[in-house]
């Protein structure tokens, strides 16, 4: 399950690069947990991309969509310019007794 499914409240903080959202532990209880999305998401020549870092050095207007489910923002390509919105599901997202974590593939 991604954390979505055992979360709420997400928002972007950190100009967008750090995910926060109250999770659910395993005891029923609410918990406050951050994940700094620039450890796992990164700029593949303008496309969001997992397995990377940094996206955020690269992005502009960085936000959440579909209620957390996905990220989307403005990337620049290698040469300068910019793609139109590129977004990512934050599927690999997951809520760890009320930690948010990050599961590779």
């Amino acid at each position: 399950m991604t954390y979505r499914d055992t979360s709420r409240n997400a928002v972007l903080i950190n100009s967008g690069r750090t995910l926060r959202a109250e999770c659910m532990k395993l005891d029923g209880s609410w918990v406050t947990s951050e994940i700094d999305l620039d450890t796992c998401i990164g700029n593949l020549n303008g496309f969001l991309a997992w397995d990377m870092q940094n996206f955020s050095h690269t992005a502009e207007d960085i936000r959440l969509e579909e209620d957390g489910r996905k990220l989307t923002c403005m990337v620049r390509k290698g040469d300068g310019g910019h793609r139109e919105r590129q977004g990512i599901d934050l599927t690999k997202i997951h809520n760890s007794d009320g930690m948010l974590c990050y599961r590779y593939s």
